[in-house]
């Protein structure tokens, strides 16, 4: 027959086997909360990407809203049958090289093309002809104005779309503080 296991033997099992399962449930623990971690990294690294995404395209040159009309209506306006009017709005940039009796001359030949064409040309690109002197003299505004932007001073206005979080406008002429 076998010897009776002593008290010492049975509680020393006993105290093994919670040992063991204190480590189960401890490496457990830890495991789900690293598993937790690296699930709340990737998170916030996919959030810094798209973040930086968007910097991206904010950081991007935008050509601003006359000289893009204007290059718009230059390309509708560019044809083989008018050499000398080509010649003219390829030289208004940016930066506009045409001196005063140039951009006359241009003038000249957008109203002789709004008028004199006739079916030679869309009612679009007339439209167009007529409209360019206009967008050309707010376009050299327009970059007048940027070339003086590094002495003006900017007013960034950030608006948040998260909810319960209060938003603060800083405006440089001291405006509220919502």
């Amino acid at each position: 027959m076998a010897e009776p296991i002593s008290d010492e033997t049975w509680i020393n099992s006993v105290a093994l086997a919670i040992l063991a399962a204190l480590l189960g449930v401890a490496g457990t623990m830890y495991l789900n909360r690293r598993a937790a971690t690296i699930a709340a990294n990737k998170e916030l690294s996919d959030r810094i990407r798209e973040l930086e995404t968007k910097l991206a395209l904010v950081n991007q040159a935008v050509v601003p809203l006359n000289m893009a009309m204007q290059a718009m209506l230059i390309k509708e306006l560019t044809h083989y049958h008018a050499p000398e009017m080509d010649v003219l709005m390829q030289n208004l940039g940016p930066p506009s090289t045409l001196s005063e009796s140039e951009e006359a001359r241009l003038a000249v030949l957008l109203d002789e093309r709004t008028r004199e064409m006739g079916p030679l040309i869309s009612p679009s690109e007339r439209d167009a002809a007529a409209i360019l002197p206009v967008i050309i003299k707010r376009a050299k505004a327009e970059a007048e104005m940027l070339a003086g932007a590094e002495a003006m001073k900017l007013r960034l206005v950030t608006v948040t779309a998260v909810v319960g979080v209060p938003v603060t406008l800083d405006l440089a002429d001291g405006g509220d503080k919502p």
